[in-house]
């Protein structure tokens, strides 16, 4: 029973963190995107700024990636894993499992957890970032008819 809970503890932070909140602030996107500009010297200088921002991120990236990896073995596409991860879910909501199926459903968690824990690792923590992730999910789970 307490492995039982503790997967549900699990799965339902999960679903909290890749569900987070479904607001978009544009109003601080354009003031953000505002003040950069305006206290710039001059574009080029926001531009070059802005490429050694993602270039960074993307080695950071990158590193993670292979890092995970190593450890996990090679990881399943964003769809995939949110596809896997919406199943599991929905079979924890009915709910009615004997406990071998439970057993069975809470192997097969850890092993969709394996493969794709560079999604659980991706951090979205602004609402810009939580809403794009959101707009990702939604959009694999209706191209995979799961979601209307």
């Amino acid at each position: 029973m307490k492995k039982r809970v503790y997967f549900q503890f699990l799965f339902l932070s999960l679903f909290v963190i890749s569900c987070g909140s479904n607001e978009e602030c544009t109003d601080c996107q354009i003031e953000t995107n505002v003040d950069t500009v305006a206290k710039a010297d001059d574009l080029s200088t926001v531009l070059k700024d802005t490429a050694t921002e993602k270039k960074a991120i993307s080695v950071e990236l990158k590193e993670n990636h292979e890092k995970i990896v190593k450890k996990y073995g090679e990881q399943w596409d964003f769809c995939t894993c949110v596809v896997a991860n919406d199943s599991i879910n929905d079979a924890f909501e009915k709910g009615g499992m004997t406990p071998k199926q439970e057993e069975k459903l809470m192997a097969r968690w850890e092993y969709v957890d394996n493969k794709c824990k560079e999604m659980l690792t991706t951090p979205n923590t602004t609402p810009e970032e939580r809403a794009r992730h959101d707009k990702k999910v939604m959009k694999c789970l209706k191209q995979n008819g799961l979601k209307k």
